[in-house]
């Protein structure tokens, strides 16, 4: 009984969250539309990031990374989302808008890394600006 009433307090709460700017989400090859990994494996996972929330709380802009070395353009964000200072390539042009509720049936975080740092996102939303200016 007890176990179910923390399931149903989770699944509220998964239904209240509304992802931020900056946070970093898995996400399988199969949901871009964008044609970002175009003939991969639909399973093979990529890091992602929360670019907008769309005023409607449904939807948001996700952009898809890759370790790819993309160094051209101002459409390209490189972070180090790992211990190990592997760069990720954030691939500005090949961003999408998706679901909120089918965003949040994907795994949270990168190399145990949640959300972007504050230093972070104020390089990736400049690198938006750059990009989308």
């Amino acid at each position: 009984m007890g176990g179910q009433l923390i399931m149903d307090f989770y699944e509220a709460l998964k239904k209240l969250y509304v992802p931020q700017f900056g946070s970093i989400w898995k996400a399988p090859n199969r949901i871009w539309t964008s044609g970002f990994a175009r003939g991969a494996d639909g399973e093979h996972i990529h890091p992602s990031i929360v670019e907008k929330i769309y005023k409607d709380n449904v939807t948001v802009t996700l952009v898809p990374g890759t370790s790819k070395d993309y160094q051209r353009g101002s459409c390209v964000w490189k972070a180090d989302l790992s211990v190990n200072s592997r760069k990720t390539y954030f691939l500005l042009k090949l961003s999408m808008p998706y679901h909120i509720d089918d965003l949040k049936n994907n795994e949270r975080g990168w190399d145990g890394i949640d959300e972007l740092d504050n230093e972070q996102k104020s390089d990736f939303n400049r690198q938006i600006k750059f990009c989308r200016g």
